[in-house]
């Protein structure tokens, strides 16, 4: 039973590696005439994602003292092309720092309020200064 199975196939294989070898000098040349074109990638527009439950409001409100104060939280799609959530979390860290070193005794705010200082010339100084320009004297 098995011998004439494999006599079968065999004969199969040699027909079918003797059609091979005669195609083989039926390879393509390069023709000159021929045209290439070059290769061009098709993408479908992105969609743009509806929330159906997002919240719309109505009503327009001008902005106030908290608008200038409140940033929304950045979305996900903004961690993600940031660096993701370590980055936020190591900025997030380095603000409770600060928060924490300005209730340090003896720290000192970044920006300090102006203290004036007295002219550097008394009124009977920048008078002779005056009178020694005006007559071109050093």
């Amino acid at each position: 039973m098995r011998l004439p199975f494999m006599a079968a196939l065999w004969l199969a294989a040699s027909r079918a590696m003797a059609q091979d070898a005669a195609g083989v000098d039926d390879t393509p040349r390069d023709d000159a005439s021929a045209t290439t074109l070059d290769t061009l990638v098709v993408r479908p527009d992105p969609e743009e994602v509806v929330d159906l439950y997002r919240f719309r409001n109505p009503i327009e409100v001008e902005p106030g003292a908290l608008d200038e104060r409140w940033s929304e939280p950045p979305s996900l799609e903004q961690l993600g092309k940031n660096g993701g959530i370590v980055p936020v979390l190591v900025g997030m860290a380095a603000q409770q720092v600060q928060k924490g070193a300005r209730k340090i005794p003896g720290w000192k705010e970044p920006v300090q309020a102006a203290v004036a200082r007295p002219p550097p010339l008394s009124e009977e100084q920048a008078a002779r200064a005056l009178r020694l320009q005006e007559a071109g004297e050093p």
